[in-house]
């Protein structure tokens, strides 16, 4: 049996669709559909490029200007609408979500790391959880600059003079990060900005990114939280307690720093392995590549202390 014609029907001036007048002053039905459809659409993509009061900016082809990647999820330069200021904004990994217990756990260590304030730590400006996704996220200083990573597979391995440079201010903001209770759990050579001044490459600043916020990105309290893509952290720059699941202290930071050292020496790891299990053999069974600083031509006594970390 097919339906009869409203007899109260009219017709929509904009696309003409039937209209049926015992709907009252809703109006065309097809049009208040598309309108709520492109009004989610908008809100979805304002979603995805506002947290709080920080927009991610937009490079020349209107993709999210991104600055890095790493274990903990993906960093972009950001404005800080509220203060009209560049921001660097790490919007975490979703696989680093989990319950409210999580959640809770976020912003109490991400509130912790944020407390420490150095001349060579990134400092962190706000944290917090989007309303729509769920997401964590959080906003630091943007330093700008390169990691000494970049700087290393640009230019080669940086001299002893630079290492030791570098060395001071990287110990200078732990020693101050033990007192406040914080570990880096993630050091490595791609959380070191180094900031040049006049484009010289000589003694550069050093600013040290995501310290003791991996902590916050991590549900210890739940195993599969840990082991959910095979590891946490950097493997190349992780510590034994690390692949041990072990708890950490200054000491894990420091055993990374050394081969973040190792790394800047020479543009190699010293426990090579192509998988998480090759490198935790290669540091349980492999005598450290000493040669390797030699040929790089490192001080005897630079040696002594990088081997000791």
């Amino acid at each position: 049996m097919s339906a009869q014609p409203n007899a109260n029907a009219g017709k929509c001036q904009v696309c003409g669709s039937a209209i049926d007048s015992s709907l009252g002053d809703l109006g065309c039905p097809v049009c208040l559909l598309q309108t709520g459809l492109e009004n989610q659409a908008e809100i979805e993509h304002e979603g995805a490029h506002q947290f709080g009061s920080y927009v991610i900016a937009q490079r020349f082809d209107g993709t999210p200007d991104e600055l890095g990647r790493g274990s903990m999820g993906i960093t972009f330069r950001a404005i800080d609408t509220t203060l009209n200021r560049p921001v660097a904004l790490k919007i975490i990994d979703p696989r680093r979500h989990g319950s409210d217990r999580a959640r809770e756990r976020f912003m109490r260590e991400a509130r912790s790391a944020a407390g420490l304030r150095h001349a060579n730590v990134a400092t962190i400006h706000h944290f917090g959880v989007h309303e729509t996704t769920g997401q964590y996220f959080y906003a630091m200083e943007l330093v700008e600059g390169e990691t000494l990573e970049e700087r290393v597979r640009r230019a080669g391995p940086v001299d002893a003079g630079n290492a030791v440079a570098i060395a001071q201010q990287v110990v200078s903001a732990l020693a101050a990060a033990e007192k406040c209770g914080l570990v880096h759990r993630d050091l490595k050579p791609g959380n070191i900005m180094l900031v040049f001044t006049d484009g010289a490459e000589q003694k550069p600043e050093v600013k040290i990114i995501d310290l003791g916020l991996a902590k916050a990105v991590t549900d210890e309290g739940n195993p599969m939280a840990i082991t959910r893509d095979g590891f946490v952290g950097s493997p190349a720059f992780a510590s034994p307690e690390q692949f041990a699941r072990a708890p950490l202290d200054v000491r894990s930071d420091i055993f990374s720093f050394g081969a973040t050292l190792w790394f800047a020496l020479t543009g190699k790891t010293p426990f090579p392995g192509k998988s998480v299990e090759e490198i935790e053999a290669a540091q349980k069974t492999a005598a450290l590549p000493i040669q390797q600083l030699k040929a790089a031509r490192v001080p005897s006594r630079l040696i002594s202390l990088v081997e000791s970390m």
